[in-house]
């Protein structure tokens, strides 16, 4: 009798046993399945990391690359009067690679920073697209240094082959004085460049057949009205100079106050000399910008 009950109770606590090995047998075997499937995920990103990481060393080697070319590039920055050495310069641009381009020219602002001074200037004008390509290649690679910070460009309403611009353009000079030279093109690096492709990506795939229409003769070319306030620089008479600004008379209206950047007749106050009691003034007449300066006539 005992012994059939201790062998009951013994074969109880065995049954007891197996199950609750059997519960942790299948409860472990399915953490290791779990880690082992988290493993190959581990893995798998880990392979996807390395590539990345190869990525980011070839690109960061691309960029390093680059960073020196544009270190080495033959830029500088000069000491000069400004904003009318940028319009000479500019000039000097159109000129030596025959561009035919009518832009306005004004000084937005500048900004004194350490050693050097930022100058921001707005283009605007129109011209054939292959010109203001060669415009914009020729003041990126040209060896003053610019910036050009945003550039719109729209097809001309009057001309399909011409378009309209819009350029920020900043310019940098510093306080140091240095020899400016003139002659840009000694400045120049050599380079080989071809302007074959700069097609107008404006102009249609798919041109109408031209019409051909009797011309009429093209009237004489007629300067804008002046607007109420402007001063004609050319009839002026400059009356007071001070530090950043000016006082002028045109006829028998009264004294005007005007600082550098502001709007006059076909132009606009570029400059502002003290010692000399001297003003300039840049006017643009039917696509020509000349300068024109004002002194203090001291008989009057």
């Amino acid at each position: 009798m005992f012994a059939k009950r201790n062998s009951i109770t013994l074969f109880a606590f065995w049954l007891v046993l197996l199950v609750v090995g059997i519960f942790w047998y299948v409860k472990d075997a399915r953490n290791l399945v779990q880690a082992s499937g988290e493993e190959n995920s581990l893995k798998d990103l880990l392979a996807k990391s390395q590539e990345e990481i190869k990525r980011l060393t070839q690109v960061e080697g691309i960029h390093e690359d680059l960073r020196k070319k544009w270190q080495d590039a033959p830029k500088m920055i000069i000491s000069a009067d400004e904003p009318s050495f940028t319009l000479s310069y500019i000039n000097w641009i159109m000129s030596n690679n025959s561009l035919d381009i009518d832009f306005d020219f004004v000084l937005n602002n500048k900004k004194k920073s350490g050693n050097h001074t930022l100058f921001s200037y707005t283009l605007t004008g129109e011209g054939a697209y292959s010109d203001v390509y060669k415009m914009i290649w020729h003041i990126t690679y040209e060896p003053i240094l610019y910036k050009i910070n945003a550039l719109t460009l729209t097809p001309s309403s009057a001309d399909r082959n011409y378009l309209k611009f819009v350029m920020n353009l900043e310019g940098y000079t510093v306080d140091s004085e240095t020899d400016v030279i003139d002659d840009f093109a000694s400045l120049r690096p050599k380079r080989d460049y071809d302007f074959s492709f700069a097609s107008n990506f404006f102009e249609p795939l798919i041109k109408p057949r031209p019409v051909i229409v009797a011309q009429a003769r093209p009237e004489a070319p007629k300067l804008p009205p002046k607007q109420p306030g402007e001063i004609d620089v050319e009839k002026a008479t400059l009356k007071a100079v001070t530090s950043n600004s000016i006082f002028i008379s045109e006829g028998s209206s009264g004294t005007v106050q005007l600082r550098v950047g502001d709007r006059v007749y076909l132009g606009s106050l570029t400059n502002i000399n003290q010692d000399r009691n001297e003003a300039e003034f840049i006017i643009t007449k039917f696509g020509i910008s000349q300068r024109v300066t004002l002194s203090i006539d001291p008989s009057k």
